[in-house]
């Protein structure tokens, strides 16, 4: 059973010394570390990490958010390690986040906050789609169109119209100003990436 700890500063000015100190002195016996925004959808040391992982032993950092800054995503970190039986652990929050009742308690409690944030975020992007669909606007520029607005359209196919019928493919592509098939290639090429 190994320790292995995650290091991450988000600007090239920043300083990792601290973090890496400390997962050592935790008892990790190696630290991945990089400089690297926390919204980055890959991170490839930590990937390199999760790759060094096996069942039973422990993933440190050195504050939670060092893996990022959703709960949504966070979460769903989690539960991968879970999954592989793996643990882990935070030095300065104090947790131990996939063993043991609190273990389970922080779950539980991680995974109700990120179904408030999925919420909040339809519930955001579904009135800025509808507002922008009367008014005529797309979300877009013409020439491109952002991957925020793709998942934008993504919510917008999962739900119903104002006469309570599904959004079609079509009527939902042209709200973004793209076709039907850009559209689909677009949700294709983000699910493929990880950025959903």
């Amino acid at each position: 059973m190994r320790k292995v700890g995650y290091a991450r500063v988000s600007t090239a000015e920043q300083n990792l010394d601290t973090q890496i100190k400390d997962l050592y002195s935790a008892g990790c016996e190696k630290v991945f570390f990089e400089k690297i925004s926390g919204v980055a959808t890959v991170k490839p040391e930590l990937e390199k990490a999760l790759r060094s992982l096996e069942a039973g032993d422990t993933l440190m950092v050195w504050k939670l958010d060092r893996l990022g800054r959703r709960t949504i995503e966070l979460l769903s970190f989690l539960e991968d390690l879970n999954a592989r039986e793996i643990s882990f652990q935070s030095i300065t929050d104090g947790l131990d986040a996939t063993t043991g009742p609190i273990g389970k308690l922080i779950l539980m409690i991680l995974s109700a906050f990120a179904e408030l944030e999925r919420d909040l975020i339809k519930e955001r992007t579904l009135r800025g789609l509808e507002a922008a669909w009367a008014s005529g606007k797309r979300s877009g520029p013409k020439e491109k169109v952002s991957d925020d607005s793709i998942r934008m359209a993504m919510q917008l196919l999962e739900t119903l119209d104002e006469n309570g019928k599904p959004r079609t493919g079509a009527a939902v592509a042209k709200t973004i100003g793209l076709s039907r098939s850009s559209l689909y290639r677009r949700i294709d090429k983000l699910k493929s990436e990880g950025g959903w």
